[in-house]
């Protein structure tokens, strides 16, 4: 009888053990797969699988329940797989988060136009898409006159799902933004709107980081005496910025943002700033400068006077 009961006993084991042996062997087994899947926040993680050829799987099943929590550490993103995989590899790829990824810099200064442009050469979208993405866009906490999100996509390398799109970016962009300057640390809303604009101007008109406070000061002070900010920037941003140099023909155009013809600052931002240009404009140097010329290395020269100013054109010529 005990030795019947033995023998029991080593079927039931043996079967034991070749169960699981067989359920290791499907779960750490590789397959060949070349597809890619994106999971997007919020989706059905079924249906991931299902496009990758996991889904019907018993034992995918059972290991994604009681191995991997159902899947509740899946990260979402754009996965590439491209090679021999097992069930468990493709789950730990998912639960990093090794997603695969497009990069994208935004230079600093760049207007919303040339964004667009940028991202068309990358074929990420156009620059209708991004405003389109930009009018879905609700409950943003800084003043948008008339929808203008201009000064708001912050310059930044993001990092993006290959397949991203208008929509993904903006959110990226202006999530960047407001974890730069989060709304709660600047109630005054409209001061904040024109600072932003302050700083689009510097963002475009200075070439180096140390000369933002100044050349802050210098638009600043013109303010506070009555004359006219004078920007070049600010007229070539009525031309998409495609003036290598402004001629005095160009500054006749009329508009707002023609701050020669003009006072006072512009309806709105001229390009999206870093975070060096608006704290220049929240925190400009204490001068008594009202000009700059820039010089052949890049840098300004700044000076008090007309007559200073004259001269130093005259240098630089």
């Amino acid at each position: 009888m005990k030795k019947k009961f033995l023998i029991f006993l080593l079927i039931i084991l043996t079967g034991v053990f070749s169960v699981f042996k067989f359920y290791s062997l499907k779960v750490d087994g590789k397959r060949d797969y070349n597809i890619a899947v994106n999971i997007r926040p919020g989706t059905s993680l079924n249906s991931a699988f299902k496009q990758i050829g996991m889904a019907d799987s018993i034992f995918f099943k059972i290991f994604l329940k009681y191995e991997k929590n159902s899947g509740k550490n899946i990260k979402a993103g754009f996965y590439e797989l491209n090679g021999k995989y097992s069930y468990r590899e493709i789950l730990q790829m998912m639960e990093e988060g090794r997603v695969k990824y497009t990069i994208l810099t935004i230079p600093e200064g760049y207007s919303i136009k040339e964004i667009g442009n940028l991202i068309k050469e990358r074929g990420i979208g156009t620059e209708e898409g991004l405003k389109k993405a930009l009018e879905g866009v609700k409950d943003f906490p800084y003043l948008t006159p008339n929808g203008n999100f201009e000064g708001y996509l912050y310059p930044e390398t993001y990092y993006l799902s290959v397949d991203t799109n208008e929509t993904e970016l903006v959110k990226a962009m202006l999530g960047q933004f407001l974890k730069i300057f989060p709304a709660e640390n600047y109630p005054d809303k409209k001061d904040f709107y024109e600072k932003l604009i302050m700083a689009s101007i510097i963002e475009r008109e200075a070439q180096l980081k140390d000369e933002k406070p100044l050349m802050s000061s210098v638009f600043y002070n013109r303010l506070k005496k009555g004359m006219k900010l004078g920007s070049d920037a600010t007229v070539n941003y009525l031309y998409d910025y495609s003036k290598r140099r402004m001629y005095y023909k160009d500054l006749k155009i009329d508009s707002p943002y023609n701050t020669y013809m003009y006072r006072g600052l512009p309806p709105g931002p001229i390009s999206n700033p870093d975070y060096s240009s608006v704290m220049a404009a929240i925190n400009p140097a204490k001068t008594d400068y009202l000009f700059f010329v820039v010089t052949s290395t890049g840098k300004h020269t700044f000076t008090k006077t007309y007559k200073e100013h004259l001269e130093v054109q005259k240098k630089n010529k």
